[in-house]
């Protein structure tokens, strides 16, 4: 019980002493600190950073900017003293502007501002924004740009509704260096598409419309399975073990799957007949997701596309008929900023993989796959094709 009282004595005496403290300074006044001599401005993506060299005296702490960004905003950045540069962001233009540069010590207190005019480089938001491409495509259109910094930049996707207004397609935050994007499912009827860029800093490219403001996508269809075929080549891989049958792949069945040997790949090949020429426009490979197969074990990651010309019953194995159409990674969302969610989209939705335009029609396709997640063999579930028959 004795120890009961001195405990809480104790916490009284403890809550008494805590409520008469007072936030204070570091240390007592030393006066107003001197200022940073600037020794150098080097541009950087939207902004400079300034090469300083600080007082010789022991109580700095920090280095401060104050600056006000294209849009108006005031935004400070600081730095402490075991660094000589502060980086000024932003901005997304490259006109004058002006910094102001203090010195703080232990007590809080400012030194007099030191003025810096600069020009900022070339903003992150300014280069994806003019490296946009808004062209057709099948079924809808495509945009494609760069973010060669790979900075955080927001996209907003725009086409117009029935009444004529632009309404939102969809939202998407990337810092990928190169993108792709192609939003279907549109008539082959001129409509306008359009894209506005925002960076995390307020600033925005505005609406970017393609050349004409309307596209007229281009027709497409999904390609009848029913049709297609597994031609065994002289030097395919044998894809049915483990219980399965190599016409799995496209039995339109995201439940079963196709399966070769370990030690298959790299290199582990298998070919399709489509069944009547035709003009491919994208396609979609499927994981296997069951058993904790997903994103893991031999679910194809990184592969090559190959198309020949040849319109017989088959052609052979030889690599010299077969032309290279592109080369494909399979991207797990959450790995690149995405979240749990955006992954069982993805293995829902599968893998889409556009061809290039200029790809002629084909009777044949190929596939071979370079690595896998996990293991060295492959097992993807089901391959489905779009575009439209020349014949």
């Amino acid at each position: 019980m004795k120890k009961i009282y001195f405990y809480l004595i104790a916490g009284a005496v403890l809550c008494f002493s805590c409520r008469d403290a007072e936030i204070a300074p570091i240390s007592d006044s030393s006066g107003k600190p001197e200022k940073v001599e600037i020794l150098a401005v080097d541009t950087v993506p939207g902004g400079v950073a300034i090469n300083y060299k600080i007082p010789p005296i022991n109580d700095i702490i920090e280095i401060k900017a104050v600056y006000t960004l294209s849009n108006g905003k005031i935004r400070e950045s600081s730095s402490s003293f075991y660094t000589s540069y502060i980086t000024i962001d932003g901005y997304n233009d490259t006109g004058e502007h002006e910094a102001l540069i203090y010195t703080i010590n232990r007590a809080r207190e400012m030194s007099d501002a030191v003025p810096v005019k600069f020009r900022p480089g070339e903003s992150n938001l300014s280069k994806a924004a003019k490296s946009m491409q808004v062209i057709e495509d099948f079924g809808g259109v495509n945009f494609s740009w760069r973010n060669p910094d790979k900075a955080m930049l927001t996209f907003e996707f725009y086409t117009e509704n029935e009444r004529g207004e632009m309404v939102t397609m969809n939202i998407l935050s990337s810092k990928t260096d190169s993108t792709d994007l192609s939003f279907r499912g549109y008539d082959t009827i001129p409509r306008k598409f359009a894209v506005n860029i925002r960076d995390n800093f307020g600033n925005a490219s505005g609406i970017i419309y393609p050349e004409g403001e309307y596209i007229t996508p281009l027709y497409e269809i999904l390609l009848d399975k029913t049709i297609q075929k597994i031609p065994h080549l002289t030097n395919d891989t044998d894809w049915q073990q483990w219980g399965s049958v190599d016409r799995n792949f496209i039995d339109d069945d995201k439940t079963t799957f196709v399966h070769t040997l370990a030690n298959t790949v790299p290199g582990a090949t298998i070919t399709i007949d489509l069944g009547r020429k035709a003009k491919l426009s994208r396609f979609l490979i499927f994981q296997r997701t069951d058993e904790n197969h997903a994103w893991n074990s031999g679910n194809p990651r990184v592969f090559e596309v190959y198309t020949t010309d040849d319109t017989g019953d088959a052609p052979n194995g030889d690599w010299s008929e077969w032309t290279l159409r592109r080369v494909c990674t399979v991207v797990r969302p959450s790995s690149v900023g995405g979240t749990a969610e955006d992954d069982r989209i993805a293995l829902e939705n599968g893998h889409e993989f556009s061809l290039p335009l200029d790809t002629p029609p084909v009777k044949y396709i190929r596939l071979k796959i370079i690595t896998s997640w996990v293991y060295n063999y492959s097992h993807p579930t089901e391959l489905t094709m779009y575009g439209f028959y020349v014949e």
